[in-house]
């Protein structure tokens, strides 16, 4: 049976506490640095999941970035989402603020509402 859970738009999915594993400088152009983070974190929120995340940021002179991710998660019944997304952000001295879309793909019937759920960042 598949479950028909539905969600509002601006309605929270799930926020996730998590940490930056490692850093890889890229490329480095006139035009700005090529960065990779990977993350492992945990989610509260309407879904619970285990996460590890890959990031590729551009840096530009500027101060403003642009931002490519993968991520799998999985939830504690064993459940697996692999999520995409992209977007915009800017650095400030002691921190960041991201912006952008996330896409969800899943084959767990329970979490299939989520192939059709498009986040924000």
């Amino acid at each position: 049976m598949q479950a028909q859970t539905q969600m509002a738009k601006g309605e929270l999915l799930y926020e996730i506490q998590g940490k930056s594993v490692s850093w890889t400088v890229k490329e480095i152009t006139p035009h700005g640095v090529k960065m990779q983070t990977s993350d492992q974190g945990q989610s509260t929120g309407k879904i619970k999941i285990g996460e590890i995340t890959t990031v590729d940021i551009f840096m530009k002179p500027d101060g403003t970035q642009e931002w490519e991710s993968k991520a799998v998660q999985r939830t504690p019944e064993g459940d697996m989402i692999a999520v995409s997304g992209r977007g915009t952000g800017r650095m400030a001295e002691t921190a960041g603020a991201w912006q952008g879309e996330l896409f969800f793909m899943t084959q767990s019937p329970k979490l299939a509402w989520l192939n059709n759920a498009k986040g924000w960042v």
